[in-house]
């Protein structure tokens, strides 16, 4: 086999360092606790290449399966703080405290996949290829698309969608939710970020987690979603149940239908309202606002129960048989016509019939009539100017007041939320996702639309993008801290810290050495995984207390000795 890109798993020539088809450095190393570039599973079928992303639960890689010479998306089940991985033959490594944790969550891990894999009939779940167990944990082996995210898709299509091409895309996602959950598994971390679209417009759910990873209060840190996870499941005594899921179902749909998602629950607590744009709100279908409002229901026990439930709500839109039916029913006598005959009412309400029809063609002929000469400059056309028009529909439709858009980018997000609460120029819209920049510090806003010093109507949605700051970090200086003080520094740039302990002479037992592969000074990408190095104290002074140590049990090896000799002697 020639050589292969662990970025893209396609071949390459052999003397390359980076990728021509991916830009992947080849030369680059993945560290623990992922598995290694180039390592194999299931004895030897599986190469694996880089991660793909990572969560407290398990971690994704690119993968070739060497059999089919297919690539392959292999998941691994490696929950964060449970266990570690041994450098000679990539095992986890479970620390002896948590076994029981590890043990416990790992089935689960194993009866979700199984049973997911099983829904073949799903059109929305990516289908699983294999599932296995190896290196003390479990894999999965995913068929790998060409996939797009749903925030693109969204952007791509103008910001929003109207629900006539959100139908096909949500109602299958429904019913592979419902098949879910009839099977005893569910999702819970239905986001923008977890739904992707497929090169031929379908709907995919990914990003799979057992449910201990979807509310807080469990073994594991939970990743939730703002704005689309269900209050429940920030709240760990309470019960999640279909109705969770039909809050993240409504929430993706009305980021959908509205560009936005719904307020956080921290914001929702002190004001429960779904706040829609109004020019947005008038284009969605009295059912469809509906279904939203009771699918985001806070109250749990007031929101949409049932997937039938949100189907039949969804679906409740009158049909074109249904309207025409209702436009040709006669109309419902007065209660004065109740003394005249049954053939004059019969006849009278065929005259209505025929006058109601004659009516509405001399109205349309007079209306032509008017508008032609309207347009042509006749002079009657000064009464119908916006002075003179009282009709409330008309004034609805004239546009508002417009404003100057401000500048946001570079302010600092909560500063941003201050200001937009003090006026009723704009609603502010945050991204779902942020974005990184090196010009604009961490939990500012990076980014606007639309842009700033444009002229808007008053009341339009400012959406802005919340910096993450730089994408590359420069590691702190971390020799002689505490593991505490050196996590939270690192934390700080979202670091995954992992152990190794060492013997040292110039470090006290317990505090950090440094950085295993890395030094101080060095920068690396938001968010990588570091190994730091702690202290065991002087290996001279361990070993002198080992010797020490022995000497004692010696010593008292011969103690015991001597009196049970004696207590032999005195029996004698």
């Amino acid at each position: 086999m020639s050589k292969i890109c662990f970025g893209c798993m396609k071949p390459m020539e052999d003397d390359a360092a980076v990728c021509p088809k991916c830009g992947f450095d080849c030369s680059s190393h993945q560290n623990t606790p992922f598995l290694p570039l180039g390592a194999t599973l299931q004895e030897d079928r599986y190469l694996i290449g880089k991660k793909i992303s990572s969560n407290n639960e398990s971690t994704k890689y690119i993968a070739l399966d060497k059999k089919s010479e297919t690539i392959v998306i292999v998941r691994e089940f490696l929950p964060n703080g449970l266990c570690a991985r041994s450098k000679e033959n990539n095992k986890l490594r479970v620390h002896s405290e948590k076994a029981a944790s590890y043990k416990r969550l790992l089935s689960k891990f194993l009866d979700y996949n199984r049973t997911l894999a099983r829904l073949k009939e799903c059109s929305a779940v990516c289908r699983i290829l294999d599932i296995f167990r190896e290196n003390n944990t479990a894999y999965t082996v995913e068929e790998k698309e060409e996939l797009i995210s749903f925030s693109e898709y969204i952007k791509r299509s103008g910001g929003k969608l109207g629900w006539d091409d959100a139908r096909p895309l949500f109602m299958p996602l429904l019913s592979t939710l419902e098949a879910m959950h009839k099977n005893g598994i569910s999702h819970y971390g239905i986001g923008p970020s977890n739904v992707k679209i497929t090169s031929d417009g379908k709907i995919r759910l990914t990003n799979f987690s057992i449910a201990d990873m979807r509310k807080v209060g469990t073994q594991l840190r939970p990743m939730l979603i703002t704005g689309c996870s269900a209050p429940e499941q920030y709240d760990k005594f309470a019960v999640l149940d279909e109705s969770t899921e039909i809050y993240g179902f409504t929430a993706v749909l009305f980021y959908a239908l509205t560009g936005s998602v719904p307020d956080d629950v921290e914001k929702r607590k002190k004001d429960n309202r779904l706040l829609i744009n109004s020019s947005v709100n008038k284009h969605l279908a009295p059912h469809i606002r509906t279904a939203l409002a009771g699918g985001l229901q806070f109250d749990k026990e007031k929101r949409i129960k049932t997937f039938d439930d949100m189907k039949a709500q969804l679906s409740a839109a009158p049909t074109v048989k249904a309207i025409q039916e209702e436009i040709a029913r006669p109309d419902v006598d007065d209660d004065d016509d109740d003394d005249i005959p049954d053939k004059k009412k019969k006849k009278k309400n065929k005259h209505s019939h025929l006058y109601g029809v004659i009516s509405c063609i001399i109205s349309l002929v007079i209306f032509v009539i008017i508008g032609t000469y309207w347009l042509q400059g006749n002079p009657f056309a000064k009464l119908f100017e916006p002075e003179n028009v009282s009709s409330d529909s008309d004034v609805d439709a004239i546009t508002g007041e417009t404003v100057t858009v401000p500048n946001l980018v570079g302010v600092k997000y909560e500063q941003a939320v201050e200001e937009s609460d003090k006026t009723s120029d704009y609603q502010l819209l945050k991204a779902v996702e942020e974005e990184f920049s090196d010009d604009v510090p961490e939990g500012y806003i990076a980014s606007q639309f639309p842009e700033a010093y444009s002229e808007e109507v008053q009341g339009y949605s400012l959406y802005i993008t919340v910096s993450k700051g730089a994408k590359m970090r420069t590691l702190p200086q971390i020799e002689g801290k505490t593991v505490d003080q050196a996590a939270q520094l690192l934390g700080d740039d979202s670091f995954v810290t992992t152990q190794t302990f060492e013997y040292s002479e110039t470090v006290k037992k317990g505090l950090v050495i440094g950085y295993d592969a890395h030094s101080p000074g060095d920068k690396l990408e938001y968010g990588s995984n570091l190994e730091i190095k702690v202290s065991k104290g002087s290996e001279k002074e361990a070993k002198k207390n080992e010797e020490a140590a022995k000497n004692k049990k010696k010593d008292s090896d011969k103690d015991t000795q001597s009196s049970s000799e004696e207590e032999t002697e005195e029996e004698q």
